[in-house]
């Protein structure tokens, strides 16, 4: 997978709220906070993505037909 094609999905990936008006945890968002991302594969419908700082590692996967984050979730 390029990191062309990535870069591109990951210029889609939106800032969704929860019902609690809490910001979720998106792929942005962990960018932000200096995450790197270390490895992608695609399963199904879905770009995942993991994403590492520091000793910290997270899992997200994004939806392709939209981009945007489905769900993120650190790993132990």
């Amino acid at each position: 997978m390029s990191f062309a094609w990535v870069t591109a999905v990951l210029a889609l990936v939106g800032g969704a709220t929860s019902a609690l008006a809490q910001p979720k945890q998106n792929v942005t968002s962990y960018l932000q906070q200096g995450y790197q991302i270390i490895n992608s594969t695609i399963g199904g419908a879905y770009l995942v993505l993991i994403l590492k700082k520091d000793a910290a590692l997270v899992m997200c996967s994004v939806t392709i037909e939209t981009g945007l984050t489905a769900a993120c979730q650190p790993i132990k």
